[in-house]
Parts: C-alpha cells; structure tokens; sequence
C-alpha cells in the first residue's frame, strides 16, 4: 500500500524548506560586506586575547601559591618532582617572559657601602646557641632559591640573567683586549635590597644592618654532587646570614673526567675569587658537610681552623686528632705564606695531611671548636667516591721538598666558564697535571708494593702523622729498578 503524505504536510514542509534557504541567502550577503565580517573578527580576537589574558594570570597565581610561599616544605622532594614536573617547567617559562621584559629594583653597591653602621659583632650573636634543623632529603635548586629568597626570588633571577649578560661580556671584552680596564666588580655593581642583607648575583651577600668586621669567600671543591649542592646551600646560607658576615660562595668545578683534585681547585678558587674582592679569609668547604650549631663562626679569627670537631658517620668524632679534612678555613695572607695547596694530587686522600704539614711548617697552629659545637652532618645519599690516590704516601713523605714551588707558584689552568646563579657563582676549570719539577722525588713506586709494606710493619696513619716509609725498606725486584 504506498504511503499517502496529507496536503497540509507538504505545504508546510514547502513553506519550512523556503524559510530555511531564505536565511542561507540573507546569511550570504552579509558575509559578503567585508565590513561586517572585518567587525566580527575584531571583536572575535579581542574576546580570545582577553580569555587567554585572565587565564594566564590565573595560571601564574596558583604556580605561586602552590610553590611559592615560603612555608610549602615538600616533605620528599622525589615526590614533590615527579608530581610538579609540569608546573615547574610552566614556572620557568613564566621566568622567563618576566625577565625579557621586567627590570628589578636595584640599589647601587658602591653607594649603600658608604652608609657606615656599627661593627657587626663577632660573638654573642643572637641565636648562635641553637641547631640547625635539617632536611637533608633530595631536592632542587629551584626550589631551594625560593625557600631562601622567599619574595625576592623572582628579581633575584631577573638580576642574575641581566649580570650574566654584562660578565660574559666582559670576557669577551678581555679576549679582544687583554688590557681592558673594567672588572667584575665594576660589572657586578647592582645589588637587590632584602631583609638586612645587600644580594648581588652569584651569591655575594653584603649585611645592612651593620658594618661586615669580615669578607668570607666560601670555596665549594666540586664534581657530579648535583644533587648535594642544594642540600648544602638550603642550609648554608641562611646560616652563614645568621653571623651577618659579607660572603660569597664559589663552586669551584672540575670539568673533566681526570681523577678529582680537591687541592689544586681550592688553589683555583682562591685567584678566582679574587677577581671579585679583596676576601680577608676562605673557607674550603666539602659539599656533603652540614654544620649542626650556629655557634660554629665562620668569620676570619682564630685561623688556620679546622672547622669540624666531630661528624655523624664517625659517632660524632674524627677519624684521628690531627685530621684535617672537610671544612677548614685561612687568611688570605696565610695561604700567600704557604705557597697556597698542592698540586699533586689527583684522586682521593693525603692532601688535607700535606695542606696541615705545610701550615706547621710555617710556624702556624690550627685551632677547632670544641664538642657539639664543631659538629657536622654528612648527607647520605648519592656518595660515589673519588678514586684514591695510590701515590699519597709517597707524597706526604716529600711534601717539605715541593712546599715553595708546588702551589700557587706553579698554578696554571685555562681560561674558567663563569656561570652567576642566584646563590652562588659557578667557576668550571679544565685542571691538568702540571709538569713535574726535577727537583722532587718521583712517586712512581708500584701502589700494591706500599700496601704490603705497610701490612708488614703493621703501619697507621693514626693521629694525623705523616708516614715515613725509608727508602731501604724498598726492596724491589731487580727488573723494576725505581725511575727516581
């Protein structure tokens, strides 16, 4: 039976139909004047540059007050990492675009410096009877800009990158004409005013309410401990803040796959530094040491110091009583005395033996805080140690022969990249081992020949003494005659 559609349907399906191509066409020739369409898209645009616009500024506002504030402590910075990948990546860009176009507020160095205040007082510090409360947990150098900068965090890095930009300059400047007058001290002149302190990019910080008694160069010997060095500055700078001391901090890096020698970049950081300012002490540093007590004073009395009178993986003791080792500090007259650190060893161990050597030498005696005062804590995670030094031995045993000429004396190295970061400067060097002077004894003895002489006689490196191993109790093989 074929379907019957009523009149009535068909005219109104007719009359619809109609309708609907009558507005296609009333829709056709008003997108045919271009001055309507010109107006829609105009309102269009500014309509989507709007949305973006509050979108982005609300973007920005919750980035701050999720990683901002100085109180949010991610309690595991692993954690905190792999859950704020995108928001940490998101901030950076917004760091970024800030720094393009926003200058921060500076104060000129030079010119605050001529405010003249009290002394700053170099005991009876408020406070220095407390601890330090650790974290010790992995974390990021990001984060630990902004847990210590806390609101100046964003015109610290916008100062940091512009100071770049004019120190790398500079080198430049001295490639073409090594005779060029400025310096960096002329260059890095902008400081950015926070709560009683003066900040200059690479980590220079100068106290305002009184007048520094001393300028502290803290030198940070460094390779691969990435992961420690945040660690070490979250805690270190507000402790050194504390003793309203004028410091800087250098991480001195070696930049090569050669064994580690801690002795020849605290050499390099010492000329380096220097090119800053004329620092009264330096104190050298290891990057896994966290001191424990604010009465620890890191100002330039009683030197040579030896900072350390006790540390966690020992129970809170040392190792032996004339150790020498992670944290020490001297004057910079004290280390022209001495003809600076040695040279000559590559790899782990002897040096901190043959740098204690050389001040006895010299008529100079060490001092330490007592007990708790003195104590340190290492941090635990991510150790690789350096391979050791099979020669140390040998070299303690001669370190008076090579005192005046292996040091400072003998020091070269290549031109250092020069990094500035809001808490620190970051001076990499391609150390090498320098030409071995004829005067000295070559240490060349097979290391497996050491260790079985020292089983034999049972010898300690106990109390700091420096080995003396006779050269009769040698007795090689005749097809291994000894090269010196």
């Amino acid at each position: 039976m074929k379907l019957q559609i009523p009149a009535v349907m068909r005219s109104r399906a007719a009359e619809m139909t109609s309708q609907f191509w009558l507005v296609m066409s009333h829709i056709w020739d008003t997108m045919s004047d271009g001055r309507v369409v010109g107006r829609a898209f105009f309102w269009y645009i500014w309509i989507m540059v709007v949305m973006a616009t509050v979108s982005t500024l609300a973007l920005w506002a919750s980035l701050d007050a999720s990683y901002g504030h100085p109180g949010v402590v991610h309690r595991y910075a692993r954690e905190a990492e792999e859950g704020s990948g995108l928001m940490d990546s998101l901030r950076r860009l917004s760091y970024q675009i800030d720094g393009a176009f926003t200058r921060p507020r500076t104060v000129d160095v030079k010119a605050r410096k001529l405010i003249h205040g009290p002394v700053c007082p170099e005991i009876d510090i408020p406070g220095s009877e407390k601890n330090l409360t650790h974290e010790l947990n992995e974390t990021t150098m990001f984060h630990v800009e902004e847990r210590v900068l806390h609101t100046h965090t964003m015109d610290a890095r916008r100062l940091t990158q512009h100071s770049n930009e004019k120190l790398q300059k500079l080198y430049q400047a001295r490639k073409i004409n090594t005779a060029s007058g400025a310096g960096i001290p002329d260059v890095l002149n902008d400081g950015l005013e926070t709560e009683e302190y003066i900040l200059l990019p690479g980590g220079h910080w100068i106290p305002t309410k009184c007048s520094p008694r001393w300028k502290v160069a803290i030198v940070i010997p460094f390779r691969d401990r990435h992961q420690h060095l945040p660690i070490l500055l979250l805690h270190l700078v507000p402790f050194l803040k504390s003793q309203y001391l004028e410091f800087s901090i250098f991480v001195i890096e070696q930049e090569n796959d050669l064994r580690f020698n801690r002795a020849m970049l605290m050499n390099v950081g010492f000329v380096e530094a220097l090119n800053y300012t004329m620092f009264d002490c330096f104190i050298f540093h290891d990057v896994d040491h966290i001191p424990l007590n604010y009465g620890n004073l890191y100002g330039c009395s009683g030197m040579p110091r030896h900072f350390v009178s006790g540390v966690d993986r020992w129970n809170y003791k040392l190792l032996y009583g004339a150790f020498f080792g992670a944290v020490t500090g001297f004057t910079r007259t004290q280390i022209e005395k001495f003809n600076g650190f040695p040279n000559a060893y590559w790899g782990w161990g002897g040096e901190d033996d043959d740098i204690l050597g050389r001040i006895r030498a010299k008529g100079l005696s060490k001092t330490r805080p007592w007990g708790p005062v003195g104590f340190y804590n290492v941090i635990p995670h991510h150790h690789k140690s350096a391979k050791k030094n099979m020669d140390r031995v040998c070299l303690l045993n001669h370190y008076k022969e090579r005192m005046e000429t292996d040091g400072l004396s003998n020091l070269y190295y290549g031109t250092p990249s020069v990094q500035l970061y809001p808490l620190y400067t970051n001076i990499g060097v391609d150390i090498q081992d320098l030409p071995w002077n004829v005067a000295w004894h070559v240490c060349d003895r097979d290391a497996e020949l050491f260790e079985k002489i020292l089983r034999e006689k049972d010898v300690v490196a106990g109390e700091g003494h420096i080995l003396e191993i006779q050269k009769e109790d040698v007795k090689k093989p005749k097809e291994e005659s000894p090269k010196g």
